[in-house]
C-alpha cells in the first residue's frame, strides 16, 4: 500500500470567511461613525434665524476644532457684537466687514480666548442697524456648539 502524502499547509494563513466578513463589518461601521460626526455634526433644528441675520458660524449644534471662526453674516446694513460663554469678545479682536455686515472672532494668542475648551459652548450676537446705535435697536440671538 502506498502512503497517503501529507497536505501542505499554505505558507499565507488565509482568514477564513466568516472573520473576513466580520472584519469588513467592523470597517464600515467606523466609517459611518466618521461619516456621521463630520456630516451630521450641526443641525439646523430650532427657531429659524431672525430675518437680520443671514449665517452663522459654526452652525447650530456644529462639532468645531478649538481654533475654528465663531460669527454671524448679518443684512449688510447691519453690524454687531460677538459674546461667547457670557463673554463679550472686545471690538480689537474680532473682524468687522461692514460693508458685508460680517463680525467674526477667531480664537488665538493674545486675545481674550485663545482657544475653546472642548465641549459645549453658547454664542450670542447682539445686532443693530448701522445708522443706530446698540442702545436704540439692539436685539440678539443664541446658538450653542461643541468644540472637540
Amino acid at each position: 500500500m502506498r502512503p497517503v502524502p501529507a497536505r501542505r499547509r499554505p505558507l499565507i494563513a488565509l482568514p477564513s470567511r466568516r472573520n473576513l466578513l466580520l472584519g469588513l463589518g467592523g470597517l464600515l461601521a467606523v466609517n459611518l461613525l466618521i461619516v456621521a460626526l463630520v456630516v451630521g455634526g450641526h443641525s439646523d433644528s430650532g427657531p429659524p434665524l431672525p430675518s437680520e441675520i443671514e449665517s452663522i458660524t459654526p452652525g447650530r449644534g456644529a462639532l468645531i476644532r478649538p481654533q475654528e471662526d465663531v460669527g454671524v453674516d448679518l443684512k449688510d446694513t447691519y453690524t454687531g457684537v460677538i459674546i461667547i460663554d457670557d463673554h463679550e469678545i472686545p471690538e480689537d479682536q474680532v473682524i468687522i466687514r461692514l460693508g458685508l455686515g460680517q463680525v467674526i472672532f477667531r480664537p488665538g494668542e493674545g486675545k481674550d480666548i485663545r482657544v475653546l475648551t472642548p465641549g459645549p459652548h453658547h454664542a450670542t450676537v447682539e445686532y443693530w442697524p448701522q445708522d443706530k446705535t446698540r442702545a436704540e435697536a439692539g436685539k440678539s440671538f443664541t446658538w450653542s456648539f461643541t468644540a472637540g
